[in-house]
């Protein structure tokens, strides 16, 4: 089986915004919430792995992984990828896309910079996504904002796109001031609804209305235009960004701390995990859902990306209906993953509106190996399972 990229070259030859591909949404509620209790925060280590299995995947660019030079930048501070000019300085675009299962495959989401996963309400996850290098031409399904999910896009400056949200989502919102795009305002213009799913998975059904929002490069543009809206950061970029290693040293590898992780499961809930499985030609790890791999609607491509970071903080169950509170501010503990090994890490975070700081354990900053990057914000009790 042969498993095709999005071409990272794609950025060195995109001047002004991106391209892409050319859809529904669940309630904002779930009757059962699933409680699941995990024992110990610390990984499972299991050795016994068939390498071969996973080492079938080709990535096809002649430019891709060519080795980083200092000088033949603009690198992307979100990725450390190289990025055109124009780019360097756009304004990420946070973008709630909707991760149940009847909104499979979603679309754009192999194209993000940085992709953030978490539990919303039930044992269902949902994903921020940040694009900054590519915005594709649709992108979704798009879903309701929650609280903790400003918080992501403040983490990078962000312009945030929801379709809706949950009373402290719209709370948080409002007090912050964040620039919002909503899509219960704006469908019809920014937002479409598209009921249908790609030809080639074979399903001829129609998604329900709660998984059809869409929105897109040019949609989203005009709406930037017509609203005189700031689409480059203001501030220093460096501050919503990464650290990066531009060596050919991985310096994980370096570690006692840490140890091989070939393949990595975070186990969300008793239905929803994320495995990521290293491939050792490309360096990158591709993901997979409890279905097999994570395939981009638009694109047929499973995604892929560098680094993986597991930020792991306290969730508590609210209300009635499920809606999670979660801690995004203070500091805690997490994991690097990358490399084919595992790493202990710091995250700390000043404020809601404060982009969020990634550490050693000794105190100094992180600094990541160039390639997109997948955060899953995971349970304080929670277990990562290496292998």
């Amino acid at each position: 089986m042969k498993i095709k990229l999005h071409g990272f070259g794609i950025l060195l030859l995109a001047c002004l915004f991106f391209v892409g591909c050319s859809s529904e949404e669940e309630p904002d509620w779930f009757e059962d919430e699933i409680t699941v209790e995990m024992s110990t925060p610390w990984p499972i280590i299991s050795n016994d792995i068939d390498i071969e299995l996973y080492s079938h995947r080709v990535i096809e660019s002649p430019i891709e992984f060519l080795p980083f030079i200092e000088e033949a930048g603009p690198f992307s501070r979100l990725t450390g990828l190289p990025i055109d000019d124009e780019g360097l300085y756009r304004r990420p675009l946070a973008m709630v896309i909707n991760n149940s299962t009847a909104a499979w495959p979603q679309s754009g989401i192999a194209s993000a910079d940085v992709v953030y996963e978490v539990l919303a309400e039930g044992d269902v996850t949902r994903l921020v996504a940040v694009f900054q290098s590519y915005i594709p031409e649709k992108i979704g399904p798009i879903r309701s904002a929650r609280d903790y999910f400003v918080d992501f896009a403040f983490n990078h400056g962000s312009i945030f796109i929801h379709h809706g949200g949950s009373p402290s989502g719209y709370a948080r919102i409002r007090s912050l001031h964040i620039t919002s795009i909503d899509g219960m305002a704006f469908e019809g213009s920014t937002f479409w609804r598209d009921r249908s799913f790609p030809e080639w998975t074979g399903n001829t059904g129609r998604r329900s209305l709660e998984h059809s929002s869409f929105t897109g490069r040019e949609q989203l543009l005009t709406h930037f235009y017509n609203r005189g809206t700031r689409w480059y950061w203001r501030a220093n970029p460096d501050e919503f960004g990464f650290d990066f290693n531009y060596s050919h040293v991985q310096t994980v590898l370096d570690s006692d701390a840490g140890g091989q992780a070939y393949i990595a499961t975070v186990q969300f809930s008793a239905a929803y995990f994320r495995r990521f499985i290293f491939d050792h030609e490309t360096g990158l790890y591709f993901l997979e859902n409890r279905h097999g791999p994570y395939l981009d609607a638009c694109t047929q491509e499973q995604v892929a990306v560098g680094n993986i970071l597991v930020q792991f903080t306290n969730k508590r169950v609210v209300d009635a209906i499920g809606r999670r509170d979660v801690d995004t501010v203070g500091s805690g503990r997490g994991y690097l993953i990358s490399g084919g090994r595992y790493q202990p890490v710091y995250w700390a975070k000043d404020s809601h509106e404060d982009p969020m700081r990634w550490y050693l354990p000794d105190g100094s900053s992180l600094r990541l190996q160039p390639g997109r990057i997948w955060i899953c914000v995971f349970q304080s009790n929670g277990n990562v399972v290496f292998e």
